[in-house]
């Protein structure tokens, strides 16, 4: 008996950690299978629901199990937002009942980042009129020619689905309209000096009079992508013919006709927006503008502790500029007769990839060729819209061809435009983007962290590298005989370029948080020594019009800053240029509390 109870006793000790981990493994796989469903139908949804995001975002959408549907173009309604954000929040419930333990490391980041960025969508639906889809500098009436322009034909479908978003942009911008006609009665419209802005571009970039003589650039680019389909068989000539002309009709009796009604529109609530100051002089405008900073930042710093790094920043660098030009006074008549080395974009591009070489990883897996990239510039209609650069991000399935776009306006050249490719393409955003995309594919991660947004992140990063290319470029000058003196000034110009930039932030968190009025701003900028009223009241009202853009750039830069100086202390001898860049790459884009998690568990 005492041998058959002792059996009995280690068959139990057997049996019961096998169940245990059965049932573990069960709950585990459960897990994965419920939070990959979750996120695959949220991705799904989101691109069949607006077919031109989904254009810039997948290739090949077929190959992610996405039906070729009916092109669809979004508009808005107060029902689908209330919808939208019921949908909202009925992800994060069902994110909440997904345990974390048993997903693998990058569902569970995942799974974090998802759950916080909905919550905060959600919190920001609570100020639904806050927002401003129309604003004059990067307004859906500016971004779309611009997109639809850049909207790649890959084959007939492509055309097919072009020319049927053209047909729903009258709904599109009607609807828009329509949220501007309840933002007027909410009491929450734009100011007058805005309205105008948008008015003139509505009228002007939909130039009739190049419309009617199809030199329009949506016509010109819409002929140039046909021509290419053609010459490589994907489509005949007759198609392209018919193609064409339909083009052409839907430009002049509907696209057109749409942004002259959307003018009209404007032009009627012109005068109900009776605040020409910032968002803390509307009901809840502080409110908004702290959860629109922290989540346009990804800094998780109060207002308090923001304000007091960017003032410690700004004294820094004036510090560091004065005693620049004590050391060298002559510095800024050095450039008198002196010709740049490089005159072309492509040139600039070569060189600014072959000098970081030695601070950025390769692309991964160990891939060195990198991707071709064509550099435009800006459709002279657009120029008064547009900011002085801009990349356009490429699909996540097809990035070999990359878009830097140049506004002639701002004619940069020499330094301004080296610095500029740096910032939009190598170290910058083509090469970040780039970068993302083949690690991402590398690793086979979740294409839903593509829907996730962090600006902090994208163009603190921009920034972070335009700043680093000034050290390049004093390396180029200096290969090519300049002066000490030279040097000196391009040193003095990336400190200008920071105090101003860190101005602007300060400025931005003054003007909607702090209600500064008009002549606050004026001093300040007076005490600088920009005093030319024109420039100053554009500073204005650029900075009322784009709330924490200033600051997107500014406090991402001085996070990852930050976040180099932990990395130097927590790494000691381990820690590199190389090393550093690679973490923040392979990280990827998040808010900076979690990226420092990340970036410093590595020892």
């Amino acid at each position: 008996m005492e041998n058959n109870v002792k059996l009995s006793q280690k068959k139990r000790i057997f049996v019961i950690p096998l169940a245990l981990i059965l049932s573990v493994l069960l709950i585990a796989g459960s897990s994965s299978f419920r939070f990959h469903a979750l996120t695959d139908n949220l991705f799904r949804d989101e691109m069949t629901g607006d077919t031109l995001s989904m254009h810039y975002i997948l290739a090949y959408p077929q190959n992610y199990g996405i039906p070729e549907n009916t092109a669809v173009l979004p508009v808005y309604s107060r029902d689908s937002q209330t919808a939208s954000v019921q949908e909202l929040a009925k992800t994060i419930r069902h994110l909440e009942t997904i345990p974390t333990v048993f997903l693998p490391k990058d569902s569970r980041l995942l799974h974090t980042l998802l759950t916080d960025y909905l919550t905060d969508e959600v919190k920001l639906q609570e100020f639904a009129y806050y927002s401003e889809p129309l604003s004059p500098s990067s307004g859906i009436q500016s971004q779309l020619p611009i997109l639809l322009a850049e909207y790649t034909f890959r084959s007939g479908q492509d055309v097919e689905n072009y020319l049927s978003l053209l047909e729903q942009i009258p709904a599109c911008l009607s609807s828009i309209g329509t949220y501007e006609r309840e933002k007027a009665s909410a009491g929450l419209f734009m100011a007058d000096y805005s309205a105008d802005k948008v008015i003139t571009q509505c009228r002007t970039i939909m130039d009739p009079d190049l419309i009617a003589t199809e030199r329009h650039f949506l016509d010109t680019t819409f002929s140039e992508r046909l021509a290419a389909l053609t010459a490589n068989k994907v489509i005949t000539a007759a198609e392209a013919s018919a193609y064409h002309k339909r083009n052409h009709e839907l430009l002049s009796e509907a696209v057109l006709p749409a942004y002259q009604s959307l003018a009209d529109t404007i032009s009627e609530l012109k005068e109900t927006g009776h605040n020409r100051q910032g968002l803390s002089y509307f009901p809840q405008g502080r409110e908004y503008y702290t959860l629109l900073l922290s989540q346009t930042t990804g800094s998780s710093h109060s207002i308090p502790e923001l304000k007091k790094m960017l003032a410690a920043r700004f004294r820094e660098d004036s510090h560091a500029f004065s005693e620049l030009c004590k050391a060298h006074p002559d510095m800024f008549a050095s450039d008198s007769g002196y010709s740049f080395p490089l005159t072309t974009p492509e040139e600039i591009l070569t060189d600014l990839s072959q000098r970081m070489s030695d601070d950025f990883p390769t692309f991964p897996p160990n891939r060195k060729e990198a991707p071709c990239c064509t550099v435009k510039n800006v459709s002279e209609s657009l120029e008064d819209y547009c900011s002085p650069a801009f990349y356009l991000t490429p699909p996540i399935d097809d990035f070999q061809s990359n878009t830097i776009y140049i506004n002639q306006k701002d004619n940069p050249d020499g330094l301004s435009l080296y610095t500029t490719l740096a910032h939009e393409g190598y170290p910058g955003h083509l090469y970040q983007t780039v970068y993302h995309h083949l690690y991402r594919q590398a690793h086979r991660q979740n294409p839903t962290r593509n829907l996730l947004h962090y600006g902090g992140y994208i163009e603190g990063w921009g920034y972070y590298t335009e700043m680093q290319s000034y050290q390049y470029c004093r390396e180029l000058i200096t290969e090519n005989n300049a002066s000490a003196e030279l040097s000196a000034l391009y040193e003095a110009s990336r400190l200008n370029r920071s105090m101003q930039l860190c101005l602007f932030s300060l400025l931005d968190i003054a003007i909607h948080y702090d209600g500064a009025d008009p002549e606050q701003v004026s001093r300040t900028l007076e005490d600088m020594g920009i005093t030319d009223k024109t420039i100053v009241q554009n500073i204005y009202e650029y900075i009322v019009e784009e709330p924490a853009t200033y600051p997107k750039y500014y406090i991402g830069y001085l996070e990852i800053l930050a976040l180099k100086e932990q990395a130097k202390a927590s790494w000691g001898e381990g820690f590199s240029e190389l090393r550093f860049h690679q973490a923040l790459l392979d990280a990827g884009p998040m808010p900076f509390d979690l990226l420092e998690k990340c970036i410093l568990s590595e020892k």
